[in-house]
């Protein structure tokens, strides 16, 4: 039996016109061109009755895509041949016997195809493939380069910034308030993953003790414009989270934190080394 046309009922895929006739090998090519658009995994639902010399006709669903999937109908079928054969004695898989199911694997055996176009639309799977592969690889690639010499930036930035405070003797701590907002760029909304950048650094002041105490922490804020509204109760949030996982004592200006204003102490562990202590940002302390 060889299949001669096909009624594409609907798609995914905008190449298709849905209830639209195609020759069979035109189909074929189509259906090609679709399944490489998709070298990273998923699929284009492609419904289609395959219409065969005989007027036999086959109605199935096409997943339309590599990995595994469908390049066309001819793959569609042999994809089933395939797994058939090589599960066929599997104690787990009984529905592989069953009566329509055998009739179908009958008739795929008799289907004709152009053997010579199969083998070409399987290479050119696997090339869309590679070809993504290198692709992500040397995205992957230049970004991990991009973060590399970034963070190479912010260090130096970080180590002249430090290297030119004058730290009071007295100081065992600095009160350091930071402006996060969301990240776009770094998020992914599909697993849910939603980043978080620090837009500002304010250095507030420094403390003389290592105590937490947040009257202390809300007369910080009132050393620059952007902060001073957290100094009162009414507008600020206190965290205490002292467990393991907790992030220790801090000051927001909203109840949980995410985005916006967070204000906490960074205690001097290394008095040999304070500056070490003090993020990158802006010198706010009053003289």
């Amino acid at each position: 039996m060889k299949p001669i046309s096909v009624k594409v009922h609907w798609s995914e895929s905008h190449e298709f016109d849905e209830d639209t006739h195609y020759d069979f090998m035109d189909f074929e090519r189509k259906a090609l061109e679709v399944a490489k658009t998709n070298p990273r995994g998923g699929y284009d639902k492609t419904k289609v009755t395959v219409l065969f010399d005989n007027e036999d006709r086959y109605e199935c669903r096409l997943d339309l895509g590599c990995g595994g999937n469908d390049a066309g109908f001819a793959s569609h079928c042999l994809n089933m041949l395939v797994y058939y054969l090589r599960h066929q004695y599997d104690l787990d898989k009984p529905w592989l016997h069953d009566q329509h199911h055998l009739s179908l694997i009958e008739a795929i055996q008799n289907y004709e195809f152009d053997t010579a176009f199969v083998e070409n639309a399987k290479q050119e799977i696997e090339q869309a493939e590679m070809n993504a592969k290198a692709e992500d690889e040397a995205k992957a690639q230049a970004e991990q380069q991009e973060w590399e010499r970034q963070n190479r930036e912010h260090q130096e930035k970080e180590n002249a910034f430090q290297a030119s405070l004058s730290i009071p003797p007295w100081a065992k701590a600095v009160i350091v308030a930071t402006y996060t907002d969301y990240d776009a760029e770094n998020s992914d909304s599909h697993s849910g993953y939603h980043a978080t950048k620090t837009v500002r650094t304010l250095i507030l002041a420094w403390s003389g003790h290592t105590r937490n105490l947040f009257p202390e922490l809300r007369k910080a804020c009132l050393n620059h414009p952007s902060t001073a509204f957290l100094n009162d109760p009414e507008k600020s949030n206190e965290h205490r989270e002292t467990h393991w996982s907790g992030d220790g004592y801090y000051l927001t200006d909203i109840k949980y934190l995410r985005y916006g204003w967070s204000v906490r102490k960074h205690v001097f562990y290394n008095e040999a080394q304070k500056a070490k202590y003090v993020p990158l940002g802006e010198l706010v302390i009053p003289d």
